[in-house]
């Protein structure tokens, strides 16, 4: 169990997990069809493809902006060029990690790089993960309460499916919420249900879990103080995620039109409500990057809206645009953002530039915390 658990920890296996994944998906998807799909591929508009790059661009520098938002209530020297560094670092490392576990812990490291110390920049992503996972809840919600007669009447067998993601997904924000909010499920939690935990075996350590919970729910409480005091920043970001999840739940339309795929605003809604859901389903896949679960899931969903060959097609190009290009810009501002100076903080908190040697022992240090 420890080799496979140290296995999948290596990058090195898991871009070449996610390399013979999708490419035994996509021969599965292109078998008895490949003429065709390759005809659409190649015939595809560059005006289109050039707008899908941009809005994939855009979209990490969004993520940037927020990042930037909330990093300048304590630092407000945080730069923007800084906060899209953060985030393709994110967009690199949650792509390329099992369950997308190493991308948080990448931008610890990178807001350590960046001079803000591994308590501040846990707390800025604890208070980017409420804002977004709150933010995306309700879209999704809007998207499933908008379209459940008509998908439920005409794709039962997949929208159960969705549904059941999207209470999953829930679960984490509502439980947290809850729990900050009522003193008695907080006593439960700690008290029987750890116990009910260890002798169904699902908690080993007992003492270890319970310390887990206080750290996690102690640091929710503290962003919910956050929330409540910067009522103004807390609007921009979610407005911010709003749109970036409208951005990115559309990609497969503009995708559509490069195709030369006869669609219109009519459909435009279907599409994102589509998209959204092949994220809620992609939440129970561990692979790096949901790599083989994701393009199955794109194709059997969108099927529905379009023929097996434009649906095939319209996922190789959005999975390039999304993933692939992702991976490749990340991995180059990743190489770019360790060839800058660090700024890290001694005991008194006062910046000082390091050498990447000096630097190296401070992670070092960090991942042996972390551990």
């Amino acid at each position: 169990m420890k080799r496979l658990k140290a296995l999948f920890a290596n990058t090195a296996f898991n871009i070449m997990l996610i390399f013979v994944l999708t490419g035994i998906v996509f021969w599965l998807t292109i078998r008895g069809q490949s003429d065709q799909i390759f005809t659409m591929l190649r015939t595809a508009d560059l005006r289109w493809i050039l707008i899908i790059i941009l809005l994939t661009i855009l979209e990490r520098i969004m993520l940037g902006f927020k990042l930037m938002t909330e990093c300048r209530q304590s630092y407000p020297k945080y730069t923007l060029s800084q906060g899209v560094v953060n985030a393709y670092v994110a967009g690199l490392f949650n792509n390329i990690t099992p369950s997308a576990s190493g991308g948080q812990f990448m931008q610890v490291l990178t807001f350590r790089r960046q001079g803000i110390p591994v308590t501040s920049s846990i707390g800025v992503l604890w208070l980017d993960f409420i804002v977004y996972q709150t933010t995306m809840i309700l879209f999704v919600l809007v998207l499933i309460l908008l379209k459940f007669n008509y998908f439920y009447t005409n794709y039962s067998q997949f929208f159960l499916i969705v549904i059941f993601g999207f209470i999953v997904s829930s679960a984490v924000i509502v439980f947290l919420w809850a729990v900050v909010k009522s003193p008695k499920l907080y006593t439960w939690i700690t008290t029987k249900g750890i116990d009910i935990g260890c002798r169904l075996h699902l908690i080993k350590d007992k003492q270890k879990t319970l310390d887990n919970v206080n750290q996690q729910l102690e640091r929710f409480s503290k962003e919910v103080v956050v929330l409540r005091t910067h009522k103004k920043m807390v609007l921009i970001c979610a407005v911010e995620d709003l749109l970036r999840l409208l951005l990115y739940y559309s990609i497969p339309f503009f995708c559509a039109k490069a195709l030369h795929v006869e669609v219109g605003m009519d459909m435009f809604l279907d599409i994102v409500a589509l998209s959204s859901f092949v994220t809620m389903v992609n939440a129970f896949m561990p692979m790096p990057g949901s790599s083989g679960g994701t393009e199955a899931t794109f194709v059997l969903m969108f099927s529905t809206i379009f023929s097996r060959v434009d649906a095939s097609s319209i996922m190789i190009l959005w999975r390039v645009m999304t993933f692939y290009l992702t991976l490749l810009f990340g991995s180059i501002v990743y190489a770019y953002s360790k060839m800058q100076k660090a700024v890290v903080f001694d005991d008194e908190v006062l910046a000082r530039t390091y050498s990447d040697k000096a630097l190296q022992e401070y992670e070092q240090e960090f991942e042996k915390e972390m551990q």
